[in-house]
């Protein structure tokens, strides 16, 4: 006699015992941990300290767990449902040892009214899930990524360089990390062997010198803060040990990896085992999915890895910061610096052109993927570019008046002048391309001029279909020339080269209302979801979309993006007000000085034809705005 489900394998999934995984996690005598010596002094101590702190938590995870099936989602039914369950299970069991008409008419029967029962159970249990979630519930945002995503979809078969197709998933994986090495990769010689040996030399050197005690040792309690911060949905690394477990660790095994840390800090030493990742790719949107290069990798990395880039990152983050060792122009990854200010920083360079009638020219720079030494579900794959995000000493023009950029590896130069002769005009913004030109390939990074992009500036109250003028000559980059464009998409905000930001605004436009249609049935009036947390999805998932870097083009903003005035809301052009106004407070104040120099203005009067971003905040509310509030007004007097 076959399962009851006509003899397909039940899938099955594994469930773990969280409370006795913290319970085993406190016993510490165990042969894994015996082998441990108690003072952790040499690298090699190290590796056998982290192999072996690694197999007792993986071999306690798995003793606490147990297979069960997939659908055991049944014990979730009600009595009813669940006899009715049992009764089609007997009735099929009955058709298959006596296929009577009368018994395989009874089985098909109880199969339709257990399927009907169950999609009407399903519907009420989502109708009350939908009246009673709160946004701290776990199910909140999984309902809502489910509803805004496109949903899963699996690798097809991939073009190998030699037009052949991998077809299974061991193929697939090998040709997915080949065109990862691929990208990642030099195939040229080094540009200037010199400068390559001299900077190995200084490696070797600094080295070989004796460690200093000057970074603060870890402590336990800094570790404890850390662990409890931890986000127990990320995925585990190939060491396999999860955020949940680290979580579960005793004090006796917190103290030891306080202790792996302090010995890894004093030998400058970061452990090859925590340097692995596994990689997984993920499609870019709009590109073909049968191309390897189509695909970007996301890394995986250990947990206990990532522990102790935290430890690291604060301890570089104080000697860097704290001590100004960062230059004013890199944005990226500092406090109190963002994307939209480093914009910013461009839109009113050119804005403040279009007042003095002076030309801008700015030169966006694609920088190549570069990534660390990798793995995926195959082999393992060194990469030979070892690339820091580590920009410090690009060179700053030496041209006078041309700009800077940076946020990461985004680079951009920007230069204004009002000198009529255009070819004159560029020299300077040329001479600053050839230094960092220079820059780059003294230090090996990679730039694709033909993804980069050139745009002159030009103040227009119509769009101009005119790229550049035909006097303007070609700017270069390691004597490729850099494409002239009409927009370009600057660290998520479109630029075109009138500041109208209409394609901005449009494509804005278009994902919020692509997030309104996906997330309809939990935003609709027939939802039983609650106003609160309507709200909630609403503010986090449109219009986050709709208002990011808003600062930046609501003073050129279409006003009305999409009407909630349902949800009790601000309309979106207040609320771009608003956040401007805290915007320009916190950049007026910045530690930065370029920032603050960005916005040192005064906006032009409104009856002006130019207009900056400073400009919302004096602007008069619109029409809807001013009837939302005054319909508050109104229920304010009646209340």
């Amino acid at each position: 006699m076959g399962p009851p489900d006509g003899g397909r394998p039940i899938p099955i999934r594994k469930i773990t015992n969280w409370k006795r995984v913290s319970t085993a996690l406190e016993k510490i005598d165990t042969p894994n941990l015996n082998s441990i010596p108690n003072d952790i002094a040499s690298t090699d101590e190290i590796d056998l300290a982290i192999g072996a702190l690694t197999n007792h938590v993986r071999t306690v995870v798995e003793e606490s767990e147990r297979e069960v099936p997939a659908s055991s989602d049944r014990r979730k039914f009600p009595p009813d449902i669940l006899e009715l369950i049992r009764a089609k299970n007997a009735a099929l069991r009955r058709q298959r040892a006596y296929p009577t008409p009368e018994y395989r008419s009874r089985a098909r029967a109880l199969q339709r009214e257990v399927k009907a029962r169950v999609r009407e159970f399903r519907n009420e249990s989502w109708s009350d899930l939908m009246e009673e979630i709160k946004p701290s519930h776990k199910a909140f945002w999984a309902v809502t990524k489910a509803l805004k995503t496109e949903g899963y979809t699996p690798i097809p078969p991939l073009k190998k360089p030699d037009n052949s197709v991998a077809i299974d998933d061991a193929e697939i994986a090998e040709c997915l990390a080949d065109s990862i090495e691929t990208q990642c990769s030099h195939a040229s010689p080094p540009h200037d062997i010199a400068h390559i040996s001299r900077i190995e030399e200084e490696v070797l050197q600094k080295t070989s010198l004796e460690p200093k005690d000057d970074l603060a040792p870890v402590s336990l309690s800094e570790v404890q803060t850390l662990v409890k911060s931890l986000n127990t949905r990320k995925a585990p690394g190939l060491d396999g040990i999860s955020n949940k477990a680290i979580k579960c660790f005793s004090i006796p095994l917190l103290s030891l990896l306080v202790a792996i840390f302090n010995a890894c800090i004093k030998n400058c030493y970061f452990p090859p085992a925590w340097k692995e990742a596994e990689v997984i790719g993920i499609h870019k949107p709009g590109k073909p999915r049968d191309l390897p290069a189509s695909y970007r990798p996301i890394s995986l990395l250990s947990g206990l890895g990532k522990l102790f880039e935290k430890i690291l990152k604060t301890r570089l983050s104080d000697h860097l910061l704290g001590k100004g060792l960062i230059i004013d122009e890199q944005f990226g990854f500092r406090p109190a610096h963002s994307c939209p200010q480093q914009v910013l920083r461009l839109v009113e360079y050119v804005s403040e052109g279009f007042e003095t009638e002076r030309s801008t020219v700015a030169v966006f720079f694609d920088v190549a993927k570069a990534f660390d030494r990798s793995r995926s579900s195959s082999r393992l794959h060194p990469l030979s570019l070892l690339y820091s995000a580590y920009t410090n000493d690009v060179p700053r023009p030496s041209s006078s008046g041309v700009q800077l950029a940076l946020f990461a590896d985004d680079t951009a130069l920007f230069y204004g002048n009002r000198n009529r002769s255009t070819r004159f005009t560029l020299l300077p913004l040329q001479r600053a391309i050839d230094e960092l030109g220079q820059w780059f390939r003294k230090w090996r990074i990679e730039v694709n001029p033909d993804k980069s992009a050139a745009i002159q500036f030009k103040y227009g109250k119509i769009r101009s279909r005119l790229i550049v003028d035909k006097n303007t000559p070609n700017l270069k980059m390691l004597d490729a020339i850099i494409p002239w464009q009409r927009n370009y998409k600057y660290l998520g905000v479109t630029l075109d080269k009138n500041l109208h930001f209409r394609d901005h605004i449009e494509r804005v436009r278009n994902t919020a209302l692509f997030y309104k249609a996906r997330l309809g049935a939990v935003l609709g009036r027939k939802s039983k979801l609650s106003r609160r947390n309507k709200r909630t999805i609403y503010k986090m998932c449109i219009r986050t979309v709709m208002t990011y870097a808003s600062p930046v083009f609501a003073h050129a903003a279409q006003k009305h993006y999409i009407d909630y005035r349902d949800l009790e809301l601000p309309t979106i052009s207040k609320y771009m007000k608003d956040a401007s106004k805290r915007f320009f407070d916190i950049a007026g104040s910045h530690p930065n000085a370029l920032l603050r120099a960005a916005v040192d203005y005064q906006p032009p009067h409104p009856t002006h034809l130019i207009r900056r971003p400073r400009n919302v905040l004096t602007d008069p509310p619109d029409a809807l705005t001013a009837a939302v509030e005054s319909l508050n007004d109104v229920n304010n007097t009646h209340d």
